[in-house]
């Protein structure tokens, strides 16, 4: 990525001593935005105030001419107006957007100079600090794009596809159910006596909470049972009795059990459940995987 510099400065850079402040421009996916610098006061840059925050350390930016990843670290400390633990937990930081820059804090006028874009990776909270890895765009150029063959199936369940994209073609609309808590046991188990669906139906689903303090916070369902939720991840803030939900059943993803038994759906089924596994390939003879 080329990168432009003005002339004056360039030649800030090039003094034995400068006042240069580098800064970081964070959106989260929500559209939260979060401005920070290292300069001792508070500055305005595009109509932005980039607040001062003691404790926030950046690790070198090193990159080169070539596809590799440019991944570096910034630390800082927990504070509610810019990042929370609980917001670390909700994942409301997952995949943000991240500009780094450096500008003369002297003088903001000679503008800036871009070190690096991505989006947040790795984050690693404690009591009172975090640690978030800024992941270059060219990670992106590390995915693998193309089919995996499993036996289970690949398409997000509820997704629509086309013509010429398959998906798995089940409208969760009217699968959508609503209700609220009677019973909570901790941040991961919370029971609606009301529900009367059958045990794992809403398995894999996705719960989001619509009232209290974690209203908005969707999460996976790990098991569902005469009315009992069970999720994977704790939710971030206490849940009371009476705090209202919405619910749409999951799909574990199985073709018997799954797309023929629970959904009526083997049409749209992506996986491919015929296909020999390794103990198959492996085996010697017939004998599946065994030296017998």
């Amino acid at each position: 990525m080329s990168k432009t510099v003005s002339i004056p400065l360039k030649a800030e850079y090039a003094k034995g001593t400068t006042t240069i402040a580098r800064c970081w421009r964070f959106e989260r996916r929500d559209g939260h935005v979060v401005t920070v610098t290292t300069c001792a006061r508070d500055l305005l840059i595009n109509g932005e105030v980039y607040r001062s925050k003691e404790g926030v350390n950046p690790t070198a930016i090193a990159q080169e001419a070539s596809a590799a990843v440019s991944n570096s670290d910034v630390t800082g400390t927990m504070a509610a107006e810019s990042v929370s633990e609980a917001e670390l937990f909700a994942g409301l930081w997952d995949g943000a957007f991240v500009s780094v820059f450096e500008v003369n804090y002297r003088d903001l006028s000679m503008g800036s100079m871009q070190l690096q874009s991505g989006n947040i990776g790795d984050v690693k909270a404690g009591r009172s600090a975090f640690t978030a890895e800024v992941r270059g765009l060219t990670q992106r150029l590390q995915k693998v794009v193309g089919r995996v063959y499993t036996a289970g199936c690949p398409w997000v369940f509820g997704s629509i596809g086309s013509a010429y994209i398959p998906a798995c073609n089940i409208d969760l609309g009217p699968l959508t159910a609503t209700g609220a808590f009677t019973s909570v046991t901790n941040l991961r188990t919370m029971a609606d006596s009301g529900r009367g669906e059958v045990s794992d139906y809403f398995g894999a689903g996705l719960i989001t909470i619509t009232s209290g303090d974690n209203a908005g916070v969707q999460m996976e369902i790990y098991s569902f049972e005469s009315g009992v939720f069970v999720l994977h991840l704790p939710l971030p803030y206490a849940v009371a009795v009476g705090d209202t939900y919405s619910v749409t059943p999951g799909c574990r993803k199985r073709y018997e059990e799954d797309c023929r038994g629970k959904w009526n759906n083997t049409n749209n089924n992506g996986g491919f459940p015929q296909v020999p596994g390794s103990d198959k390939v492996l085996g010697l003879g017939g004998t599946e995987g065994t030296n017998l």
